[in-house]
């Protein structure tokens, strides 16, 4: 029978290193809990930061929508000044405006009953409207007199004659005048 013998060749060494202390083995347990903590925090990175795009996509569609509505307003604002600007100088139409029937009164009143008034027209001008043009046909012998006759009752309303011109054709006289308040 054979036996198989199992010899040791090896020699003692002295030149060899001492063992290592028995607090190195907790190196491995640490690398392994710094994998998994480096392991956790990449996740949670990760998790962060597709909640950071999803914050960034609502701030962006925010801002879109406040950017809408701003423009909204200005050109809700736009419109009521220019709303405003129309008021304004309807405003100032109707302050130069004078009533026109105390003017119609006073003429009708100054012309003597043989003279007759076969048309007058009173018609406010756009750029200046307290400025009144009228014009009058008269039909009659006196119409010179009646003229002056108008001219001062419309005196009386602190209208004065301005640019007054005269055609007549035949027995009708046609008179255009500009009418300017005084001031009062």
């Amino acid at each position: 029978m054979n036996e198989y013998l199992c010899h040791d060749f090896k020699t003692p060494r002295t030149d060899t290193s001492r063992r290592l202390p028995s607090s190195f083995r907790a190196i491995p347990v640490i690398f392994y809990v710094a994998l998994i903590g480096s392991a956790y925090v990449m996740t949670m990175d990760y998790f962060n930061y597709k909640k950071a795009l999803k914050q960034k996509t609502d701030a962006e569609e925010r801002q879109k929508i406040s950017e809408a509505s701003t423009e909204a307003f200005r050109k809700e604002k736009a419109d009521l000044e220019a709303e405003a600007t129309k008021a304004e100088k309807v405003a100032e139409w109707m302050e130069g405006a004078r009533n026109i029937q105390p003017i119609a009164v006073k003429i009708a009143r100054a012309v003597q009953t043989d003279t007759r008034i076969t048309q007058v027209s009173l018609e406010r001008n756009e750029q200046v409207p307290s400025n009144i043009a009228l014009t009058i046909h008269l039909n009659g012998s006196k119409v010179s007199t009646e003229l002056a006759a108008i001219e001062s009752a419309l005196g009386q309303l602190l209208y004065r004659s301005y640019s007054p011109q005269q055609t007549k054709t035949g027995d009708v006289v046609e008179y255009h005048s500009t009418l300017v308040r005084q001031a009062d």
